[in-house]
């Protein structure tokens, strides 16, 4: 739901793009399964009735569901009051409060058009179009001040946060925080410095604040944008010790776009095995929808999974809670054993440490140009002879973890502290052995897990694409970042007071 504000046009009138939301949200409360039924949809026009929001109008005679949304999201069209009227009214029924959000952008929109013309909205989002999304997120957070409510969950993209600040309240200086947040923006973007300034200074002009302009842009002349660090989403699952094929899910997040994120402790559950993946792309799909899309476009999932779980198709778990047009993220897995064997910790921290920062007569390069790398033996015969590395990482396995000779590799190269290691969910074949030599081959060992979250996006969109990479899963465990520190283990029905 949260897509609409991204995907509207940007170019043409805000009218345009306002119809273009409506749109959008009407087509999408109009699947909802509780607004589709009678009780729900008599829920919602009751609690639209009592806060004196806009009431739907009469529909006409067989009316379907979709019709009714349609005249009542219609309805909200012309006054922002509207718009947020149905809009809590939705969250206040169907408990999903990603679902209205795009009526809290039509509400922001319905705002700035009573502020500026349609015009002047126009140039304004044609100066911001090649704006980032984390960089408008980092500009509105320095021109707020101390202690300002943080950015709604409708703010997702440049343009939503553009129009959310011209409806916060004035700064104590007497600026709107619209006129700070473009003099921040053009102080960290000079090639759009002088553009961003004269929109700004005609319309300080206009409202007779010059003199506050200049001080602002005085003030905002040393801002620098802050480095992004990724998002991180780790989920872990730990066996639950009494009911067999049942886990207790954590989930903590790091919000990348912040400037010193903290990891926050979700919610625990109980999950049974055959619930993990709704589970996970359920929680996922929520944390996307709550989350900015600065977050979002530099995002690592992490799945946290001991023996039983570590062949599980975390890939598809991700795609199930995203939209197919989502660019790529990185999924990694990770190895909860690997934390309970101490004697390893050491030898873990060696080898990724030479895994990073090997030197330049380890790092021999392979006849394609690559970083030639240990194979299992029965790769070694579709290879030509490389100068050995002395680690052997990343490692290769010739059977897939679940099976027995597989699981029984996989132990060895944990247990010697290999921290990563490469193979095929279903058939580690010679074939999948080659591609995975030429796809660690194919550049910087410390890129491997972009190369193969490329690899998994483009199989994902071809038809024709080859079997021995369709399901490649790579565990990539950096001692540097682990979890936070988790409780011994316990029933899940214990695990949520911890």
């Amino acid at each position: 739901m949260t897509d609409s504000a991204a995907t509207a046009p940007t170019t043409g009138s805000s009218s345009r793009t306002v119809a273009d939301l409506q749109r959008a949200l009407a087509q999408g409360l109009a699947s909802n399964p509780l607004l589709n039924s009678e009780s729900g949809w008599r829920s919602l026009t009751a609690r639209l009735a009592r806060q004196g929001g806009p009431f739907p109008p009469a529909p006409g005679d067989g009316a379907q569901p979709a019709d009714r949304i349609g005249a009542l999201v219609a309805a909200c069209g012309d006054q922002a009051d509207d718009a947020e009227a149905l809009a809590d009214a939705l969250d206040h029924v169907t408990r999903d409060p990603g679902l209205a959000l795009p009526l809290r952008t039509v509400a922001d929109w319905l705002t700035a058009r009573t502020l500026l013309s349609d015009a002047e909205l126009d140039e304004l989002r044609g100066l911001l179009d090649q704006v980032p999304a984390h960089q408008a997120t980092a500009a509105a957070q320095a021109c707020l001040p101390f202690l300002a409510a943080d950015l709604p969950a409708h703010c997702t993209g440049t343009w939503p946060t553009t129009l959310h600040l011209l409806r916060r309240n004035m700064l104590p200086t007497g600026l709107p925080p619209l006129l700070a947040y473009l003099e921040h923006l053009a102080a960290a973007r000079p090639a759009q410095e002088s553009a961003l300034h004269a929109w700004s200074g005609s319309k300080a002009e206009d409202w007779g604040l010059t003199e506050e302009l200049q001080a602002c842009r005085a003030a905002a002349a040393d801002f620098v944008l802050p480095e992004r660090s990724p998002a991180r989403v780790m989920f872990v699952l730990l066996p639950d010790g009494l009911q067999k094929d049942t886990y207790t899910l954590r989930m903590w997040h790091r919000e990348g776009a912040r400037a010193k994120p903290a990891l926050r402790d979700e919610d625990t559950q109980a999950v049974s095995h055959t619930e993990l993946r709704p589970t996970v792309a359920q929680r996922l799909r929520q944390w996307v929808q709550e989350t900015s899309e600065a977050v979002l476009d530099d995002m690592c999932v992490e799945f946290w999974l001991p023996l039983p779980l570590i062949n599980e198709p975390v890939w598809d778990w991700c795609a199930d809670a995203t939209r197919p047009a989502r660019p790529a993220r990185t999924v990694l897995v990770r190895s909860l054993d690997r934390l309970q064997i101490p004697t390893i910790q050491s030898a873990w921290r060696a080898r990724w440490d030479s895994l990073m920062h090997a030197s330049e007569e380890e790092e021999a390069q392979s006849p394609d140009g690559g970083t030639a790398v240990s194979a299992p033996r029965d790769a070694e015969s579709h290879r030509e002879p490389t100068m050995p590395r002395k680690a052997q990482d990343p490692v290769i396995l010739k059977s897939p973890p679940s099976d027995k000779e597989g699981r029984l590799q996989f132990l060895d190269a944990l247990r010697s502290g290999a921290p990563a290691i490469l193979w095929h969910r279903l058939d580690c074949s010679a074939a999948f052995q080659s591609a995975a030599l030429r796809l660690i081959g194919a550049g910087p060992l410390q890129e491997l897990p972009d190369r193969i979250s490329a690899l998994r996006a483009d199989h994902r969109r071809s038809t024709t694409a080859d079997d021995a990479v369709a399901d490649i899963t790579l565990l990539w465990d950096d001692p540097t970042h682990t979890l936070p520190t988790l409780h011994s283990l316990v029933a899940p029905s214990e695990a949520r007071v911890l």
